[in-house]
């Protein structure tokens, strides 16, 4: 796997230590673009809110999609606990132009020993073009933001994955799905990993979530003891429609982690709602 050395966090623990079980919070938040042309949801009339709603739950980690330059300067200004990784898409050019999948981190608690980014299509370690030879490649150059964390108290390690999948269902979805599953096939034997984003199909029902769950990755929602909120992750700025069950955004596990408690936060403030997708939120124990 190709990826950038972001620190050389302290990588040699005591055995004690090492195996020690770690609590951790995890949330995915796709947080709307600024770009959108969302009137009174416009980002400027919701951007505190969602910063509200993080430190609500305060995750160790959390996985953002739709990110624009000027929403991760904002976040990364206004959520002081937390540092941050990840590039943009680099499809229109230039630095904050295009979405990322940032992972923003309580850097007081995980220190990220590597990290790196690859993308969903037939070259996935090399940026894309716009187009080839008149097509879109495969993924429509969507892209996946990848950490190891090193978490300080105990020593142990876990792989983060933060991406957002194309909104073209079929064969596209598939192959991004099967190429994340092969990146995390490729971890050592025993990693702790969290896959976690919007998929874009609904979970349980759909063949990429088939894809996605059939060498080894759970669903911490179906795997969770406990389960909290509506089914359905997209709200359009608006309340829960019980009527709707299709859950696009998702966390995955693979290795030694149980979930405890699985969350679809509606929090909102008079009826104001911080992005048109809800965030999850799933509390894990890395065995």
């Amino acid at each position: 796997m190709t990826a950038s050395v972001v620190t050389a966090a302290a990588a040699m623990v005591g055995p004690s230590t090492a195996s020690a079980q770690v609590s951790l919070d995890v949330m995915t938040f796709n947080i709307r673009t600024a770009a959108g042309r969302d009137g009174d949801d416009a980002w400027p009339n919701r951007k505190a809110l969602l910063v509200e709603t993080i430190e609500r739950h305060a995750p160790q980690v959390v996985g953002m999609q739709e990110a624009l330059g000027e929403q991760i300067e904002y976040l990364d200004q206004q959520l002081p606990d937390y540092r941050w990784i990840g590039i943009d898409r680099g499809l229109n050019g230039g630095v904050g132009l295009s979405e990322a999948t940032p992972i923003f981190y309580r850097y007081a608690e995980l220190s990220p020993i590597e990290s790196g980014n690859f993308w969903l299509t037939d070259t996935p370690d090399t940026p894309p073009v716009r187009r080839t030879e008149g097509r879109r490649r495969r993924g429509g150059g969507r892209i996946v933001t990848w950490a190891r964390f090193y978490h300080r108290a105990t020593g142990r390690q876990v792989y983060v994955f933060n991406t957002h999948f194309t909104l073209r269902r079929g064969q596209s979805q598939l192959d991004s799905a099967d190429l994340i599953a092969d990146r995390v096939a490729a971890l050592p034997a025993g990693a702790a990993a969290i896959v976690m984003g919007d998929f874009n199909n609904d979970a349980e029902a759909s063949d990429t979530w088939r894809v996605a769950t059939a060498r080894g990755l759970r669903d911490a929602w179906v795997a969770a003891a406990e389960r909290v909120g509506p089914i359905a992750t997209y709200g359009d700025f608006g309340p829960p429609d019980e009527a709707l069950a299709e859950r696009v955004d998702w966390i995955l596990v693979g290795g030694p982690i149980d979930v405890h408690r699985a969350e679809t936060v509606v929090h909102n403030v008079d009826g104001r709602y911080p992005s048109d997708h809800y965030p999850v939120a799933v509390r894990l124990l890395i065995r």
